[in-house]
């Protein structure tokens, strides 16, 4: 029964889960298994040589540092150098993105600055000591399984370590865009940025990326909008990554109190490079991964089609008409127990010897069979049965009940009862008889014997 309302059953309407893969469980939560593209994004892309082309506002110059609110940024910031490293392992996405940046130029380096601003982070020297920045997000596959990520963490640093922790946008997602790019969206509420990454050359070896960042009310005159862009290549391996990445410090002369140890070590790219990282815990709870959580779309229960419910309705009438059926033959059945009662008693009156019924004899039946017989010829019709209970001493007699008592008397149903039929009733009626006396009587052999005596001698006339 429960596989018959279940939605594969061909009553019930049909599962949500074969038309939409969110309700089907058969559906991969795997990334690469929604999408094929971000096999292709996953890996070592670099160095990416990064352009700004400044549309509206101030260009991107470098600007003084304020170390309490960690704003401003005293590097060359009109291009930059960046390396990622790209993870996607089943529902798991972790981007490791590196950024590089030239020394500020002279012009900017001669100038004071204001109480409380610097002119480099870290211990480096304006003008001669380059920075680099890194980012790393992490995300999940999403309930709606069409290959979107979410990211659910954020590091940044070295400078701002606390930022660790979910973003800090409204809405952080990457999507395929079709077979050839990807498409990211991040919405920081004052601002948005939106990025594409597009595959190109043998194999998808290169790695073209825009991103443009648009204020949603420019009040800021220094931001309107940027657009920047940027080729990476894909590279062989973590060795061919770590071997650029570490070049890039020498090549930007970033300060040596900025270089991580992993990188001076020579030793392998670390799972999490910021202070901290989310734990399985989170992932599974805040960051919602669907391999370890309760997805929102679970298929409801299955409701009957137009087929099912009228089977469901064919089932009912059957199940009531033969109930119905069955109470009615065992209402007709008390109904005959009834009026052979009342027919017998009827006979039982005309009985001189009423007090001893039980020695009824064959003569005894034939005698009432003829008090009933008014026409004498050897029948009960059905007008002489009517006549003989209407006036009898048992009461009336609807005509409904007549007929159903002459029916179980015409056992052969010619339209007469012959005197055998009434012999046969009349031991029937014995059974239902209160006073048990008829039972008795017909019960006895010799009565039987002598009925068919009778019979046989036509004595019936």
């Amino acid at each position: 029964m429960a596989s018959l309302m279940s939605c594969k059953s061909p009553l019930t309407k049909a599962c949500l889960g074969l038309t939409d893969p969110r309700y089907n469980p058969e559906v991969s939560n795997n990334l690469i298994d929604q999408d094929d593209i971000w096999k292709e994004f996953s890996g070592y892309w670099g160095p990416e040589e990064r352009n700004y082309a400044d549309v509206g506002g101030l260009p991107r110059v470098p600007r003084f540092y304020n170390p309490e609110t960690r704003s401003g940024w005293p590097y060359r910031s009109d291009k930059m150098t960046v390396f990622r490293w790209i993870t996607i392992d089943g529902t798991r996405y972790r981007q490791k993105a590196f950024y590089f940046y030239e020394p500020a130029p002279a012009d900017f380096c001669e100038q004071i600055p204001p109480e409380g601003l610097l002119n480099t982070v870290g211990n480096g020297v304006c003008g001669e000591n380059g920075n680099f920045q890194f980012i790393e997000d992490f995300g999940t596959s999403s309930y709606e399984k069409d290959g979107t990520i979410d990211l659910v963490w954020k590091n940044q640093g070295p400078d701002s370590d606390e930022t660790a922790g979910p973003p800090k946008s409204k809405t952080s997602t990457l999507a395929p865009a079709d077979d050839y790019g990807v498409f990211a969206y991040t919405d920081m509420g004052i601002f948005n940025v939106a990025e594409t990454f597009t595959f190109s050359g043998e194999n998808r070896g290169f790695l073209l990326a825009t991103a443009t960042a648009t204020k949603h009310e420019p009040t800021d005159e220094n931001f309107e909008r940027i657009v920047s862009s940027s080729l990476s290549q894909r590279m062989s391996g973590e060795s061919a990554f770590l071997q650029q990445l570490k070049k890039a410090f020498e090549d930007h002369n970033v300060d040596a109190s900025r270089v991580p140890d992993w990188v001076t070590n020579d030793g392998a790219l670390p799972k999490c490079i910021g202070n901290s990282c989310p734990d399985e815990e989170y992932l599974c709870s805040e960051g919602k991964d669907p391999n370890c959580s309760t997805s929102p779309y679970t298929e409801p229960a299955a409701s009957l089609n137009g087929a099912g419910l009228a089977v469901i309705i064919v089932c009912i009438l059957i199940a009531v008409s033969t109930t119905f059926y069955f109470i009615s033959r065992h209402i007709m059945k008390k109904q005959k127990e009834r009026l052979r009662t009342r027919f017998v008693e009827q006979i039982v009156e005309g009985v001189s010897h009423m007090g001893s019924v039980e020695q009824l004899s064959a003569d005894d039946l034939a005698k009432e069979f003829h008090r009933v017989d008014e026409s004498g010829d050897g029948f009960i019709s059905k007008e002489e049965l009517f006549e003989f209970v209407s006036t009898g001493r048992a009461g009336t007699i609807s005509k409904r009940d007549f007929d159903a008592l002459f029916k179980s008397m015409d056992v052969d149903g010619n339209g007469v009862v012959s005197f055998v039929e009434f012999c046969s009733f009349m031991a029937l009626a014995g059974k239902s008889y209160k006073a048990g006396s008829a039972r008795n009587l017909m019960a006895r052999n010799d009565v039987h014997e002598e009925i068919a005596h009778l019979v046989d001698l036509k004595k019936i006339n």
